[in-house]
């Protein structure tokens, strides 16, 4: 039987931000809609984060479930399979919950744990993860990152994709006779993916498209790198302006370049030499390179000469539609190879969606595909850094 599937934890781009700045407007809209569903249940909300890969999404759902924490919300982490399966549930809502599951368990007239391959597991039969969220009554934050999973529901039974379809909808319309909220992050196919299971609109302080960071943001995280982390003596400034030249505000080569050139300085006892600049300017090169490569994993070199061939003839703003990246794919494959390698894409995120064209969304990864798997013969496109 298939499930949803749940997202890989080794990308490179995942986890919270050690120094965190900028995305002040967004974390303002969210804290108001706190307050709002607070003040009232039944309005509901979902708040969705979207972006391509490395722009910082994880980093941005972790401030958020921070500042539900201080303002008094219970904050759990949720994964796809947590929404349909109560056993899941019940796990990711952790010891908190351990009095009212009991109860629960009491009243059904069943224990409540049982040892499955030395793992205790919650065992609650005829209940589902939204009855058990609709018996608490603190405000309850739900956040789910990698939500652009919940459009995996090829093989899923009738069952468990309507438990999902109801628990999403619940939260979104205000129907858990509680606080609750939902925060999720995906990639580009996120939206897509909760349309499909019946919330089609988002309030318009609720949907978010995530781009880089602004510069303000982004020089404050690198000088924290640079001064807090490896502790440098002098000014940072020529550092930072060379750094930025690479980054362009995209936060997954921020942290990339900015780590290492933390790194750099400690090895050179808090001095910022010429020679340590060139240092981290190479490992930054080859940890936005080890990126890109994770992101393509799945796709063979002539898949991936396919894409770099689509976008030859790119759209000056280095848009393509899917028909022209299709008819680059089917020069090699069958039509359905050709629909599952785009779906790969989409889903890793080496192509985006932009108003109903693609992308390969990061400028710097752009150059990536171009300059390794574009044939020669095939005529050049204007380049760009980031």
């Amino acid at each position: 039987m298939s499930h949803f599937t749940d997202p890989n934890p080794d990308l490179e781009d995942r986890g919270e931000a050690k120094y965190f700045h900028g995305r002040k407007g967004i974390l303002g809209r969210f804290h108001r809609r706190l307050k709002w569903t607070e003040q009232d249940p039944k309005k509901g909300t979902t708040f969705l984060i979207q972006a391509a890969p490395g722009a910082g999404k994880t980093a941005l759902l972790h401030e958020c479930t921070k500042l539900a924490e201080n303002t008094g919300w219970e904050a759990v982490r949720v994964n796809t399979r947590a929404i349909w399966d109560t056993d899941t549930m019940c796990q990711k809502l952790g010891d908190g919950w351990t009095h009212l599951l009991d109860e629960i368990a009491v009243q059904g007239g069943f224990d409540k744990w049982i040892q499955i391959q030395g793992a205790a597991k919650f065992k609650l039969p005829g209940h589902t993860p939204q009855s058990i969220i609709e018996r608490g009554k603190d405000p309850l934050l739900l956040f789910l990152d990698e939500a652009q999973t919940l459009g995996q529901q090829s093989g899923q039974p009738q069952e468990n994709r309507e438990l999902v379809q109801t628990f999403l909808n619940s939260v979104h319309n205000g129907e858990m006779g509680r606080p609750v909220m939902l925060i999720s992050a995906g990639l580009s196919a996120t939206k897509r993916a909760f349309k499909g299971l019946g919330v089609s609109r988002f309030k318009a302080n609720c949907y978010v498209e995530l781009g880089p960071l602004k510069p303000e943001a982004e020089r404050k995280v690198i000088e924290d790198w640079i001064k807090k982390d490896g502790r440098a003596k002098g000014d940072p400034t020529p550092w930072i302006d060379e750094i930025m030249q690479q980054t362009h505000g995209w936060p997954q080569h921020v942290s990339a370049y900015a780590q290492a050139a933390a790194l750099q300085v400690r090895a050179d006892k808090r001095a910022m030499t010429s020679q340590g600049l060139q240092a981290v300017l190479e490992a930054g090169r080859k940890q936005r390179i080890k990126f890109y490569k994770s992101r393509a994993d799945g796709l063979d070199e002539d898949h991936r000469a396919a894409i770099a061939r689509a976008f030859a003839s790119a759209h000056k703003d280095q848009t393509q539609t899917r028909k022209a990246i299709m008819e680059s794919l089917l020069q090699d494959a069958e039509r359905q190879e050709a629909s599952d390698i785009f779906k790969l894409a989409l889903d890793n995120g080496v192509l985006d969606n932009r108003n109903g064209r693609y992308t390969i969304p990061i400028p710097s990864m752009f150059d990536w595909f171009i300059d390794n798997y574009l044939i020669k013969q095939d005529p050049p496109i204007p380049r760009t850094t980031g």
